[in-house]
């Protein structure tokens, strides 16, 4: 008897997620030096974590055998004193990611069912799907969500719905009151899952704890992966209501956030002028992008988050190209975009390196 006829039949049909391909493995596949390769495919911070938390990596390194703090007390406390929780609220995880996955393990089951957009990160689907629920997705024209579309997918049988603002992958982004209108329009048997992970990198971030204490089902989810550097280290976290974030720290595994983590993003917290820095310097890479991109005639989307979107007839071949001249991108077939692909804003340095890779290929 094989494996697969063990497992939920749900199993067989979830999507797989497709990381941005590592640096060394390309080198491997393609004998290219690792340090001639330049990944732009998986939106990490190009400047690297701020210095406060690098250093509070190395001093933490040196205790390493004691379990981490379960209840993450410190990285808890400073959550409360930068943005005003209450230590009831928040839920650590592996990310923000982790806690999609505890939100499902809640809401989503056979007989339920779960809206996302047609574009939207690709998790929400994944975690929905593996606890047996119905996925319903809404049209996303114009590669953004339509709040419309959204409300018109839920009914009865809706438990939960995903929203990303801005949309990864799309980097496209819908006004705060736009948003907070459709949180207050949801029925109460709908909870509401707003993805924050790209945050830090917006001029007008939707107020959710505003919500929370309207009593609108809502839960905020942010990470450290982004902005922040510290992706390597697996650490995010959620608010909402204590009575929400109380069942999902029952869901979390016990220490699913590492000591190492924890201590990085305590650090990280306190280091407002790295994050300035690295919103401005992912600003003045966007136009750089961008203006390349239309010198040399190539179609772009996407303004908001530190990514953006290249349109070619031929994507698939263009990531290829680029892939052989040590440039890694992303491409999006896996979302239903074949004839895009994502790059993650680099550094001057990083983008220039991309710019030019495209011109030599394009001539």
């Amino acid at each position: 008897m094989k494996y697969t006829e063990l497992t939920r039949p749900e199993i067989a049909t979830l999507p797989v997620y497709e990381p941005g391909k590592p640096i060394e493995v390309l080198a491997r596949e393609k004998g290219i030096p690792y340090e001639s390769i330049i990944k732009l495919a998986s939106n990490e911070n190009p400047l690297g974590a701020p210095p406060r938390a690098i250093a509070a990596v190395k001093s933490a390194a040196e205790q390493l055998e004691p379990y981490p703090d379960n209840s993450g007390y410190s990285l808890v406390g400073a959550l409360c004193e930068k943005f005003g929780f209450e230590p009831g609220q928040l839920v650590l995880g592996a990310g923000s990611n982790e806690i999609f996955y505890l939100l499902t393990d809640l809401f989503a089951e056979p007989g339920v069912e779960v809206v996302v957009g047609e574009y939207a990160f690709i998790s929400y689907r994944i975690s929905s799907m593996l606890a047996g629920a119905k996925v319903v997705t809404a049209a996303m024209p114009g590669l953004n969500h339509d709040l419309d579309a959204l409300r018109d997918s839920i009914n009865e049988r809706t438990r939960l719905v995903f929203l990303p603002n801005p949309n990864n992958p799309t980097g496209m982004a819908l006004p705060s009151s736009e948003v907070a209108s459709f949180a207050r329009s949801l029925p109460e048997s709908v909870v509401f899952c707003y993805d924050e992970a790209y945050m830090e990198y917006e001029e007008d971030p939707l107020d959710v704890h505003a919500l929370i204490s309207e009593g609108i089902k809502i839960i905020g989810t942010r990470t450290f992966s982004k902005i922040y550097g510290l992706a390597g280290l697996r650490i995010g976290y959620g608010y909402a209501h204590a009575d929400l974030a109380g069942l999902l720290n029952r869901a979390r595994p016990p220490f699913n956030t590492g000591s190492i983590g924890q201590v990085a993003a305590c650090a990280a917290l306190q280091d407002d002028a790295w994050v300035r820095t690295c919103r401005d310097a992912n600003n003045t890479g966007r136009v750089q992008l961008q203006q390349g991109f239309e010198k040399l005639g190539i179609p772009h989307a996407g303004n908001h988050g530190n990514f953006i979107l290249l349109e070619s007839g031929d994507a698939a071949s263009l990531c290829q190209s680029l892939m052989d001249m040590g440039v890694i991108v992303r491409p999006l077939a896996g979302y239903g975009l074949p004839q895009y692909l994502r790059a993650t804003i680099g550094t001057e340095q990083q983008n220039g390196r991309l710019l030019e890779s495209l011109t030599r290929i394009l001539k």
